[in-house]
Order: structure tokens, then C-alpha cells, then sequence
């Protein structure tokens, strides 16, 4: 079972298929469980997917867990591995890291996608998200992470069960930490610094992360959007094959496939 072990820690991460690399990064707690079902896209690109601190297989008690510090574990994996420049794909509040990586690290980036993404919070509703997570956490309500996300997700309660089980095992003060230091982030005021090409995927339902596409619009050059109808913010698994194939597309389009 790989890791990458840096500074104390110990990162599980696990590779499939070769080309482009495509590095796969999640939600606080989630794990790389939650990009299950795009594992298929290894037949035409590598995939790298990874557990970040605090989910999956990773170590759970960690103090830095800043956006900033996170995208540096990224790309302290990406060294590791010698990989050239990689498209990072962030999901949601892992689509923070996936910016943070691209604007301090522009060398090692070929491309960024952002699934349910977001610059900063500064929106009721998704201020109203990170506070009940912080909250939740705070209270040390594992369990409740351990239901609400994987059924929120998969419809396999087996899926769900696979998802659960590393949930329980976070570390409560940590992912409180996390939560804290996810809704702190901005990278509004640096997004025109990005030079490669960024995709945007939405669920055509999803009220609280679309109103953040203007400023996208506002500030990146190179930008394409596409909205998934019948479903909310769980692209990945609610509409793997359409989010599968928004992301072969446009790969292809920008010539990233090769």
C-alpha cells in the first residue's frame, strides 16, 4: 500500500492507468472514495488519487491542515512520484486545494477542474454549510459524517458503507480545523493569475456553489462552464458518466490528453 511519508505524516495515494496525470482531490473527511466511479477514466489518462489528512487511509491527527498547507502535500506527491505538470481536479471544498496548487505551483500545472468549486465563501448558504460542519465536528459528531455524507453521495448502501467506515475513524479536532480553515479561504483577488485552462462542472440544481461562476467569469482568461442537469452538487457520483465524459471532452478540446 503506497504512501507518501513527509514531515510525520503518511499519505495513502493510488495510481491507475497511464498518460496525462489527472490528480483527484476531495472534500474534507471523504476521501479518495468519493471519485469511485471515475476511475474508468484511467483508460485514457493517469489518475492519481489521494487521501488527504484526516480521510481515507491517511494519518488522522494533524495541526496543519491550511488550504496552503494541503495543496504543498499535493505537490510534495507529485515530486515524489516525478510526474510532469498534471491537471488537478478539486471536488467542492477540495477544489480550494486544487486552486491553491495551481497558483503556487503554475509550473507543475497543466490544467485545473473544479467540480462544485468555489474562490472563497462568502455566500448565506455555503456559510451556513461550513458552520454546521464546524459545529458538527466540534461536537465530535463522526457518526453524523459517517451517514449524512456517504448516503448523500452513493445510492449502493455498499458504497456507502465503504465510505463510512474511514469516516469514523477522522479525528474530530482536526476536521474541525479543516472545516475552519476551508471557509477562511480566498482566492478571488489571485484567480487572474491563472494561465492554463480551467473547467467548471455544476449540477444544473446546485443553489449554493453556482452563484460563484461570475467570478470565475470575471477573472479567468481561459474558461469553459457546464451545468449537469437533474442533479444538485454530487456530479461525481450522482452523474459519473456525464462528469466522466465533460472532462474527456474538454481534456481533448485543450489538447491535454497527450
Amino acid at each position: 500500500m503506497p504512501f507518501l511519508k513527509k514531515s510525520g505524516l503518511h499519505l495513502h495515494y493510488e495510481i491507475y492507468g497511464k498518460g496525462t496525470p489527472l490528480v483527484f482531490i476531495h472534500p474534507p473527511v471523504m476521501g479518495s472514495e468519493t471519485f469511485r466511479y471515475q476511475k474508468e477514466l484511467s483508460q485514457y489518462y493517469q489518475l492519481i488519487y489521494v487521501d488527504l489528512v484526516d480521510s481515507g487511509r491517511s494519518t488522522k491527527r494533524v495541526e496543519e491542515t491550511s488550504v496552503s498547507r494541503q495543496a504543498e502535500m499535493v505537490h510534495a506527491l507529485i515530486q515524489k512520484l516525478k510526474l510532469p505538470p498534471v491537471v488537478v481536479c478539486g471536488y467542492s471544498n477540495g477544489g480550494s486545494i486544487a486552486q491553491e496548487f495551481a497558483l503556487r505551483f503554475p509550473e507543475k500545472t497543466r490544467g485545473v477542474i473544479l467540480i462544485g468549486g468555489f474562490p472563497e465563501v462568502s455566500t448565506f448558504l455555503l456559510g451556513r454549510e461550513f458552520d454546521l460542519g464546524i459545529w458538527a465536528a466540534k461536537n465530535e459528531w463522526l457518526p453524523l459524517f459517517s451517514y449524512v455524507l456517504p448516503a448523500a453521495h452513493f445510492r449502493s448502501k455498499q458504497h456507502q458503507k465503504e465510505m463510512a467506515h474511514f469516516i469514523k475513524q477522522a479525528d474530530a479536532k482536526t476536521l474541525q480545523t479543516i472545516y475552519t480553515e476551508g471557509k477562511q479561504y480566498v482566492s478571488t483577488d489571485r484567480l487572474n493569475q491563472l494561465s492554463v485552462p480551467v473547467l467548471l462542472i455544476y449540477g444544473e440544481n446546485d443553489i449554493v456553489a453556482r452563484p460563484y461562476i461570475k467570478m470565475f467569469y470575471q477573472q479567468v482568461q481561459d474558461l469553459q462552464v457546464v451545468l449537469v442537469s437533474g442533479v444538485a452538487h454530487q456530479v461525481p457520483t450522482k452523474r459519473p458518466a456525464q462528469c466522466n465524459e465533460i472532462i474527456k471532452g474538454w481534456m481533448t478540446r485543450k489538447q491535454l490528453d497527450h
